[in-house]
């Protein structure tokens, strides 16, 4: 120890402490960033909701178009559909799926339905792209008379 000072030995070890928390550091924003991402691009997905219900009403949606020709194929299957669950509480979509077709109402329903993102402002929280998964009669309903069966002397 001349002249009041002292000579530092280089440590090794506090030098890597410092990287490694650097690269833990990377590694979790990086990770944050990926969840985030992949949150905000299957938003509708993910916060997606099964419903399992009764068809109170299906709608074919035809634009104005439809009627010249100048329709896609989207378009020409477009539906609007209202099912009530069996707590009571009724949810509305859209959907181009072609199998809404079949589905008519009265019928009980097992569909999934996809949530529009929040940040979308004129949409955000409405349900879009009904997915049927099954369509059966509804327990405890009469059954509806086929085609085949002759009508009754009241309905002549």
């Amino acid at each position: 120890m001349r002249f009041g000072y002292r000579v530092k030995k280089y440590d090794g070890k506090k030098s890597m402490r410092g990287v490694r928390f650097f690269i833990k550091m990377f590694v979790f924003a990086a990770v944050l960033v990926g969840v985030t991402a992949f949150t905000i691009h299957n938003y509708s997905w993910i916060f997606a909701k099964n419903i399992q219900g009764e068809i109170i009403e299906i709608e074919r949606i035809n634009t104005p178009d439809a009627i010249i020709g100048n329709t896609t194929s989207t378009q020409m299957h477009s539906y609007a559909i209202l099912i009530q669950d069996q707590t009571g509480m009724m949810y509305t979509a859209s959907s181009e799926d072609r199998q809404w077709q079949v589905a008519k109402k009265g019928y009980c329903a097992l569909a999934t339905l996809y949530r529009y993102p929040p940040w979308d402002l004129e949409k955000g929280g409405t349900f879009f792209n009904a997915r049927l998964k099954q369509v059966y009669k509804c327990p405890g309903k009469t059954e509806e008379p086929s085609a085949t069966e002759a009508p009754s002397e009241e309905e002549i």
